[in-house]
């Protein structure tokens, strides 16, 4: 009996030990096939992010970032030297005068000149001129000793009408009229050249470069966006734009919620493919003037020309509903906080960015998934889902 006993007993423990290593085989080999389909998952998005990236460098510029920034710099130089010449024929003929010229004052370099009706000698003569000092006067007469090699057949210059041509805080200028008679101008011609100044400023600026030089197009090259520095450049220059022309302009800033548990749940390298993919979502939603950046990490920024606040929201609430309506692959739902702040008339570049920025924090302490703009008190909670 007790042989049989201890003879069960030991069958027992071997049938233990029979079924403790089979079930440590079947959990190790789940193991492997776990760590398996999680290489091959691995090892499929990086192929796509290396094809993605490829692409992104091997491509040309999009056209709509070209058209974002203007014609290229060979064709916009064209197009603006006409406009020039034939604002300086308007000044010219309604003077009844022989020449006229624009000059901008620049302290770094020679002066920035643009002329009809005088020879390369003329030309010279007036710049070295420079610009005058009209101390609050409407206009100055000018007189030339006619020592100039002057076109064949033409008498030498003998004086000129000069308007200022831009306003402060731009480098001196002028928009002068020339003749090479003995005639004097009047107060008709002074006001008919303050016409010609005040309505045509802008054209005048832009063609005598007097803005500041676009931005290269740097792109970002995971996003195809714009890239921080290029952000930079262009929220200077469509400021600038902006104040010349009247018009207003809104900052939308956006940051990815929870990027950082993304990174840590799924890995940086997936967590590109997914700022990728929101970046494209952002493009096409964003409208033809609309210029957005990708400024670093989760984090961008979209300037709309001529547009507010509200349109601003409006660009919000699409982007949101695009990220809802369509789940990102094995990811899900991702969602941004959103700050908007709109031009004020005492903003330069840091103090618009800093009002978004605030609001951006504001929303993303409020809940996240949600919009702040900028001087309002209350959060936008019709975003919330």
């Amino acid at each position: 009996m007790t042989i049989a006993i201890y003879a069960a007993a030991v069958a027992l423990g071997v049938l233990c030990v029979f079924l403790f290593i089979l079930a440590a085989r079947r959990l190790l080999g789940r193991q492997e096939e776990i760590i398996t389909v999680m290489l091959q998952r691995y090892d499929d998005r990086l192929a796509d992010f290396a094809q993605t990236l490829n692409d992104a460098l091997s491509q040309p510029i999009p056209a709509r970032i070209l058209a974002a920034i203007g014609e290229p710099p060979q064709q916009r130089e064209s197009m603006e030297h006409g406009e020039v010449m034939r604002l300086l024929e308007i000044a010219r003929a309604n003077t009844s005068a022989d020449a006229a010229v624009a000059v901008v004052a620049d302290p770094n370099r020679e002066p920035l000149l643009a002329t009809v009706g005088l020879s390369q000698a003329e030309a010279a003569q007036v710049s070295r001129l420079g610009v005058p000092d009209y101390r609050g006067a409407r206009a100055i007469e000018v007189s030339f000793n006619g020592e100039a090699q002057t076109p064949p057949g033409s008498p030498p210059l003998r004086s000129g009408l000069a308007v200022p041509l831009l306003d402060p805080p731009h480098e001196p200028g002028m928009l002068a009229v020339l003749t090479r008679s003995d005639r004097r101008f009047s107060d008709p011609d002074i006001a008919s050249l303050e016409d010609v100044v005040t309505g045509t400023r802008p054209a005048l600026e832009g063609s005598l470069a007097l803005r500041e030089p676009d931005p290269v197009p740097e792109l970002d090259p995971l996003t195809e966006l714009y890239d921080r520095r290029a952000f930079q450049g262009l929220l200077e220059r469509e400021i600038g734009r902006a104040r010349r022309a009247g018009k207003p302009l809104a900052l939308l800033m956006l940051d990815v919620d929870r990027l950082t548990t993304l990174n840590a749940r799924i890995g940086h390298l997936a967590a590109d493919g997914v700022l990728a993919e929101v970046s494209a979502r952002l493009r096409e939603v964003s409208g033809e003037d609309d210029l957005p950046c990708r400024i670093g990490g989760g984090r961008f920024g979209v300037l709309k020309p001529g547009a507010d606040a509200h349109d601003a929201e409006h660009l919000f609430e699409r982007l949101r509903s695009v990220l809802h309506s369509r789940p990102i692959a094995d990811i899900g739902v991702v969602s941004l906080s959103g700050g908007v702040a709109e031009l004020l008339s005492s903003d330069d570049a840091a103090a618009l960015l800093g009002r978004a920025d605030a609001a951006l924090g504001l929303a993303k302490g409020s809940g996240r998934d949600r919009l702040i703009a900028a001087g309002r008190a209350i959060a936008r909670d019709r975003f919330r889902g």
